[in-house]
C-alpha cells in the first residue's frame, strides 16, 4: 500500500474549514432546510450566504413537500381522529328516533327480544 504523507494545514485552515462546516450544518439542519431540502442544498453548498440570511430565504420559499407543509400547519393526526362529523344529519337523527321509540312501545307493551335473536 502506497501512502502519501498529507501537507500540513495551518491552524487558520483548520478554522476556516470548520467554519464552513458549521455554516452548511446550519442551513441544512434547520428547520427550514428540511421543509426544503433542494433549496437548502443550493444554498448551503453552492452560495456565500450565512446561515441565517439562508434560513431566512428558506422560512419565506415554500416548502418542496406540500404533505410537510400541511403537517407544519395542521400539526399530526391521530389514527382515532374523526374524520367526518355526522351529528347534524336530519336522516341519521331521524332514524334514532325512530328506533327509540320502537324501543319505548315495545318496552311498554311487555315485547321483550329472545334470547336468541342476540
Amino acid at each position: 500500500m502506497i501512502t502519501k504523507d498529507s501537507a500540513a494545514v495551518s491552524g487558520e485552515t483548520n478554522a476556516s474549514v470548520l467554519s464552513e462546516r458549521l455554516r452548511v450544518s446550519a442551513i441544512l439542519e434547520s428547520p427550514e432546510g428540511k421543509r426544503n431540502p433542494e433549496l437548502a442544498n443550493e444554498l448551503a453548498l453552492r452560495s456565500a450566504l450565512d446561515a441565517e440570511t439562508a434560513r431566512a430565504i428558506l422560512s419565506k420559499a415554500p416548502a418542496s413537500n406540500p404533505y410537510l407543509a400541511a403537517m407544519a400547519k395542521e400539526g399530526p393526526v391521530s389514527v382515532d381522529a374523526a374524520t367526518a362529523d355526522f351529528s347534524n344529519d336530519p336522516k341519521a337523527a331521524r332514524m334514532r328516533e325512530i328506533a327509540a321509540g320502537a324501543k319505548a312501545f315495545n318496552e311498554a307493551m311487555g315485547y321483550t327480544r329472545d334470547a336468541s335473536e342476540g
